[in-house]
C-alpha cells in the first residue's frame, strides 16, 4: 500500500510539473512556431498557433481560410528567399495582467535577407496564440 501511495504522489508532481510547463510557455515560441510551421508549408500546425477566441461562430470559416492564405503567403516567400534560417525575437513584452504580449521578431532567410515583423499575441485558453486581425 505504501508503494501505491508513492506512486501516486510521483504521479501527481509530475502531472503538476507537466501542466506548469505548458502553460508558463512563452509567446516567442509561439511565433518560432508559426514561422516554421509555414516554412514547411503545414497549415494544419501554423494555424493551431492563432487564436480565434474572437471570431463569431458564423465568421470561422473566413478566419480559417484567412490563415491558410497568409500561410500559404508566407510559405511563398520562405521559398523565393532560399528557406528559413532562423527566426530572432528584438523585443518582447507582455502586459501586466499577463493576458496579451507584443512580440517583435526578425526573420532571416537562407539567402540573407530578412523580414521585421510584430506579432500580438493572447491568452486563448492558458496558452499564447497570435491575435487574428
Amino acid at each position: 500500500m505504501h508503494r501505491f501511495r508513492l506512486s501516486a504522489v510521483c504521479f501527481l508532481v509530475l502531472a503538476t510539473l507537466a501542466l506548469a510547463a505548458c502553460s508558463s510557455a512563452k509567446p516567442e515560441a509561439t511565433v518560432q512556431a508559426f514561422y516554421e510551421a509555414a516554412a514547411k508549408g503545414d497549415v494544419e500546425k501554423a494555424t493551431a498557433q492563432v487564436s480565434f477566441a474572437d471570431v463569431p461562430a458564423n465568421g470561422m470559416v473566413q478566419a480559417k481560410g484567412k490563415v491558410q492564405m497568409i500561410v500559404g503567403e508566407m510559405q511563398s516567400r520562405i521559398d523565393a528567399n532560399d528557406g528559413l534560417d532562423k527566426v530572432e525575437v528584438i523585443e518582447s513584452s507582455i502586459d501586466d495582467e499577463g493576458e496579451t504580449a507584443r512580440v517583435q521578431v526578425r526573420v532571416v532567410f537562407d539567402n540573407g535577407k530578412d523580414l521585421t515583423e510584430t506579432h500580438h499575441m493572447v491568452r486563448d485558453d492558458g496558452k499564447w496564440k497570435i491575435r487574428l486581425r
